[in-house]
């Protein structure tokens, strides 16, 4: 996949994971933004009650972090997405399982605009992601402020 292809993926898969997670280890596009934290203090530890959401929240950015993260193509992507979003669903906190919910939601129909693309990143629906995008944004900053008070986790931008 070339660097526009990786980008635009990077755009689509940010959608459910603007927060550093499953976004081919590439930043969004242009345009796109990812969220900063909040500013909320962080616990020292975690909170013990959210120990498996931390603990798949810190797997997921480390995967999205590592080298050659997001170079098996669109195929290879998107499934990790899709996997890493159903294990951060599995296992969030209640107050906000219905955030995750609906950045799955979301995510998945990024995806199938991106699947119908043939992986050819010309023919990506940019309007689209963008509606998206904007729509995932209010469950994505809960999802931020949530996991940086109940982790201690700040979020990165994917890259």
């Amino acid at each position: 996949m070339g660097s526009a292809g990786r980008r635009m993926t990077g755009v689509v898969l940010g959608i459910g994971i603007a927060l550093g997670v499953g976004a081919c280890g590439t930043p969004p596009g242009p345009g796109a933004t990812v969220p900063s934290p909040a500013a909320t203090s962080a616990p020292a530890t975690p909170d013990p009650a959210a120990r498996a959401y931390c603990d798949t929240v810190t797997r997921v950015q480390g995967e999205q972090a590592a080298p050659g993260a997001g170079q098996g193509g669109v195929p290879a992507s998107s499934e990790q997405a899709r996997r890493q979003v159903a294990d951060l669903v599995a296992v969030a906190p209640p107050e906000i399982a219905g955030e995750w919910r609906t950045v799955q939601a979301l995510t998945e129909q990024a995806l199938a605009s991106l699947a119908g693309t043939g992986g050819d990143p010309s023919r990506i629906d940019t309007a689209t992601l963008e509606r998206l995008r904007r729509e995932a944004q209010p469950a994505v900053t809960r999802i931020q402020e949530v996991t940086q008070q109940r982790c201690g986790i700040t979020f990165r931008p994917p890259g």
